[in-house]
């Protein structure tokens, strides 16, 4: 699991970071977590996105609110070019900018704690992506007085997300889940409760009474990552916190995400985030 560097040091900067009708590509799309929140919005491809315990299946104008600190990650397939537009920005870059209630009622919206969907209709749209157009092209040009018209764009664009909301006939109905991704949330669930425990493949296997080749093979096509590897990510995201967040050692920090050893841990902890636990703290990233 990373922690996205670009992200958060445009938070830390100016409190938003803007992407409109991006389409590059990545061939190892990271479990990942972030500072603030995100409103996501795909426009073309096919693609899933898995945030905390949830698998939403991706239709064009679907829009996904979440917490960046939520545990998340897309998987596109590259069949057909995918193409997205997002905005991450902090609390604070919007709080001071209207009447308390009607902040507290925006960021509402985000308190879902595995995401939001809202579906968009064709004809509504053109309306949506024009804000991230114009959001994008105002922080590219930085001219005089953008942050305040960013700040306004982005009142506007969380309006029309909360009164969409409010209608709630209109947001996107309740999909069953395919047997595979009920199973795979199921996996998901008890991996998010239980990753701090040294459990093997055999015990998630009895407690779920699923076989653990299933288990492998259905996780990896629907997530895009393997089963320990997002298990991994999980306590490297954790670790993360507590490294922040505390003074305990390293040791036993290894020792309660449940890593075998502090060597094991230190390893892995480099491998996720680019650098020792102990880099991680001195530098103190991500507060």
């Amino acid at each position: 699991m990373v922690i996205h560097t670009p992200t958060n040091l445009a938070l830390q900067k100016l409190g938003i970071y803007v992407r409109a009708d991006a389409d590059d590509w990545q061939y190892n799309w990271p479990v990942h977590t972030h500072e603030g929140l995100e409103v996501y919005y795909f426009i073309r491809g096919d693609a899933n996105y898995i945030i905390g315990d949830n698998i939403f299946d991706l239709s064009p104008g679907d829009m996904l609110l979440f917490r960046g600190s939520t545990i998340h990650r897309v998987n596109p397939t590259k069949d057909v070019p995918y193409i997205r537009s997002y905005v991450n920005f902090t609390e604070s870059f919007l709080q001071g900018q209207m009447p308390a209630e009607i902040f507290q009622k925006l960021m509402s919206l985000f308190e879902a704690p595995n995401g939001m969907l809202i579906r968009w209709s064709l004809e509504e749209r053109k309306e949506i992506e024009t804000y991230f157009q114009s959001l994008h092209r105002e922080n590219e040009r930085e001219s005089f007085g953008y942050d305040l018209i960013l700040k306004t764009l982005l009142t506007q664009l969380l309006v029309a997300v909360y009164r969409k909301a409010k209608r709630l006939h209109e947001i996107a109905p309740v999909v069953q889940p395919t047997h595979t991704q009920e199973n795979v949330r199921r996996i998901l669930q008890y991996v998010n409760q239980h990753f701090t425990e040294n459990f093997s493949l055999q015990t998630l296997s009895g407690a779920l009474h699923l076989n653990k080749y299933y288990i492998c093979h259905c996780f990896k096509e629907v997530t895009g990552c393997t089963v320990n590897n997002y298990i991994i990510s999980k306590r490297i995201e954790e670790a993360k916190k507590m490294l922040r967040t505390t003074d305990e050692p390293v040791g036993l920090i290894s020792e309660k995400l449940g890593f075998n050893t502090a060597v094991h841990f230190s390893r892995s902890f480099k491998k996720y985030a680019g650098m020792s636990p102990q880099h991680f703290r001195k530098k103190g990233l991500g507060t």
